[in-house]
């Protein structure tokens, strides 16, 4: 397998910390909002779901980290745990908000999409850089 020139992997490693950040600067927006337009209590449970998409995309980036070494390596068994401990404990903890009905299901969700709506987010910021950068190169 070839690896990544240094340039492109440090395009990657920025792209991954502002994933990070566009999910922890959506959530308090998201928060807001959601708490205006139909109670605190969704708000509240907008930020839950911020949260947990959050530590979702830290706990993701792990497992990628812990895939790749696992291919120059030996898959441990700590590998094995860091790939299904977060999926178990996200859905108990889902399980048990959703059936105590602690928290709003539409406000916990919203949160959780931050993580799609950060893609999103990056994937605009990629094409406005290649856009400038051809246009630098004309």
């Amino acid at each position: 397998m070839s690896e990544l020139p240094q340039a492109e992997r440090e395009l990657l490693a920025r792209a991954e910390r502002r994933l990070g950040w566009f999910i922890l600067g959506l959530t308090p927006v998201g928060t807001v909002v959601a708490a205006w337009n139909w109670s605190a209590g969704v708000g509240l449970a907008f930020a839950f779901g911020g949260g947990l998409a959050y530590l979702n995309y830290r706990w993701i980036v792990a497992l990628v980290d812990s895939l790749v070494r696992a291919q120059q390596v030996r898959p441990t068994t700590r590998t094995y745990l860091k790939l299904f401990v977060p999926v178990v404990l996200l859905a108990l903890l889902l399980y048990v908000i959703f059936s105590r009905s602690l928290l709003s299901l539409a406000g916990v969700v919203g949160g959780l999409l931050l993580l799609v709506a950060a893609v999103f987010l990056e994937a605009i910021f990629q094409v406005v850089l290649a856009v400038r950068k051809q246009e630098a190169r004309h």
